[in-house]
């Protein structure tokens, strides 16, 4: 399958990763000298690791707008063309909208983000709406105006 746009993104935010990043630290310490707890070890170890894995895929085609978020979705989502009533590049506040990053259900509708405010809102013939965070939000409705007409 042709894809006329491609757009691989990561969680990004250095506060993120300060935050991330200091749990192994924590896990080894301060204990009793006899003692490490490998809860603490196990979680200040995964837990980066997770993150680090996750993925927003995001890819348009001739067939519709694909979607996958790694490593909760194993497989590519589609939005058929024909689904989809209109959408619309914009910014928009993650934490007030949606309630932060990542696979969010908010008054506004489903979103799919991992990093930023901008991204395409995705309104479909249904009713429904999806916000696709994106870096390259102008790009990515563009692509979806193309193969829209």
């Amino acid at each position: 399958m042709k894809y006329i746009f491609e757009e691989n993104q990561k969680f990004t935010q250095w506060w993120l990763w300060v935050i991330l990043l200091s749990f192994p630290i924590m896990a080894f310490g301060p204990f009793d000298e006899n003692e490490i707890n490998i809860n603490y070890v196990l979680i200040g170890l995964v837990l980066p690791l997770i993150f680090y894995l996750f993925e927003l895929r995001i890819r348009v085609s001739n067939e519709g707008l694909h979607y996958q978020f790694f490593p909760f979705h194993l497989k590519a989502h589609v939005i058929k063309l024909e689904d989809i009533e209109k959408h619309k590049a914009m910014e928009y506040s993650p934490l007030k909208e949606y309630g932060g990053w990542g696979i969010k259900f908010g008054f506004k509708g489903k979103a799919y983000n991992v990093s930023g405010n901008k991204g395409v809102k995705i309104f479909l013939k249904n009713g429904l709406n999806i916000m696709f965070g994106s870096q390259k939000h102008n790009d990515l409705a563009k692509a979806l105006k193309s193969v829209r007409k």
